[in-house]
């Protein structure tokens, strides 16, 4: 008797739910080709379909959750809801780096700039952004975490200072809001 430990997703994930027909040598598919199955060439029709449909996918759900995306952007980036001072423990910490870099001699205000980057947004907001269990009582499920990893993904590429060189062969979460992170920098830098 074999005793299998793993969870029963990802026995489940293993297990056929379509078997192929070897006699009449038809192959089924569902969504998603099996990749099981060597006799495909790279450059196959099939592979490209399915990355269209994901495709179509992704931005009809890109669609749908932007104005989501840009009010909690501007929520965040915003200086309208709390008037145009920070809170005093973060006026404090950029202060700090501020004086900080001051003591060191450093003068360039990319550095400074990625110092208060690093501080506030990635290390609290991206927390907060990927993980919204730790603030309210819910489930994250794989799917949203991974949704929420695209979102987490273009704030912290909206507060970098560098610029982002997208190609072909960039992958589709950059290329998803690579046309909205010019203005979300834009609401960085007020």
């Amino acid at each position: 008797m074999i005793k299998y430990t793993g969870s029963p997703d990802s026995l489940r994930s293993r297990t056929p739910m379509i078997t192929p027909d070897l006699e009449s040598g038809v192959k089924v598919w569902h969504l998603v080709k099996n990749h099981e199955h060597g006799d495909q060439k790279e450059g196959d029709r099939g592979s490209k379909m399915v990355s269209e449909i994901y495709l179509t996918r992704l931005l009809a759900t890109k669609g749908t959750l932007q104005k989501f995306v840009d009010d909690l952007f501007e929520t965040i980036f915003s200086t309208a809801h709390r008037g145009s001072a920070l809170p005093l423990a973060i006026k404090y910490m950029f202060d700090f780096l501020d004086e900080q870099a001051d003591k060191h001699s450093i003068h360039d205000p990319h550095v400074r700039h990625t110092w208060k980057s690093n501080c506030l947004p990635l290390r609290f907001w991206v927390n907060v952004i990927k993980n919204p269990q730790f603030v309210f009582d819910i489930h994250k499920s794989s799917i949203t975490d991974a949704c929420l990893s695209v979102v987490a993904q273009t704030f912290m590429d909206s507060c970098s200072t560098s610029e982002h060189r997208l190609g072909k062969d960039s992958p589709s979460n950059k290329l998803l809001y690579a046309k909205d992170i010019p203005s979300y920098k834009s609401w960085v830098e007020r």
